[in-house]
């Protein structure tokens, strides 16, 4: 039976990953997979750190990917990396995982060599989040952040996590956000950040996203929630169909 995720086969333990080998049935899981990937290799690599005081972080152990968004959705996401870098601990352990409902990563949270879980509940006070996933003694910064659920609220506690010069990807943005928060979608990219969309960056995420939404399985027709895309029904979509 074939993979789902084309792995990177041999490598050197410090040779940087070649993204452009890893291939996934759903290109928008393959452009998530290697997003991560590539930011946990590459982010601030080239930069030397300011009047030699390491005010810049340049060592890849240094860096750190948050996700968030529904568990469920999430771990198809971790099941995809860990397939594709073949278990490599390094890149793992410097994986966020911010969910509400940890039982999916159960077994991962006392795994050193998995992803740090972090229970994200968003009744919780703004500074007791931000503080759960990074506190302030801690010295890794954190080069890309992706939010497969984004909602306003959570996207500004992402911005006070994200570096400056970091990048956010989420599906798509909800409607009305440039013209009702302006200042909090241009903070993404005043500084060399990036803030991306899959709708933007992989082709047909859009037709995928709508056809959810047209056709939303059992479960979000008897209880909807409005403004949240889930991410199994993009992928479901937009994988090929067999004959």
């Amino acid at each position: 039976m074939s993979s789902r995720t084309r792995t990177l086969g041999k490598r050197d333990p410090f040779e940087p990953y070649d993204t452009s080998q890893i291939i996934h049935i759903s290109p928008q899981m393959q452009f998530m997979v290697r997003a991560i990937v590539s930011s946990l290799n590459t982010f601030r690599r080239d930069i030397e750190p300011l009047n030699e005081n390491g005010g810049i972080a340049t060592d890849p152990a240094n860096v750190r990917v948050l996700l968030c968004g529904d568990a469920a959705d999430l771990r198809q996401c971790v099941n995809a990396i860990s397939e594709a870098v073949n278990d490599d601990p390094f890149i793992l352990s410097r994986i966020i995982v911010a969910i509400e409902d940890i039982v999916p990563f159960a077994h991962d949270i006392l795994e050193l060599a998995k992803p740090q879980i972090v229970e994200w509940n968003e009744a919780d006070y703004e500074e007791y989040l931000i503080e759960r996933v990074k506190r302030r003694t801690d010295d890794f910064v954190i080069g890309l952040a992706i939010d497969l659920s984004p909602t306003i609220r959570r996207v500004r506690r992402i911005r006070q996590l994200l570096e400056k010069d970091g990048t956010l990807i989420i599906p798509n943005e909800g409607k009305g956000w440039r013209t009702a928060y302006p200042e909090l979608i241009a903070s993404f990219i005043v500084d060399g950040g990036r803030f991306l969309t899959m709708v933007d960056c992989v082709p047909g995420s859009a037709e995928a996203i709508r056809d959810s939404e047209l056709f939303p399985p059992l479960e979000r027709r008897l209880r909807p929630t409005p403004g949240l895309i889930d991410i199994r029904e993009v992928i479901h979509q937009s994988a090929p169909k067999g004959k």
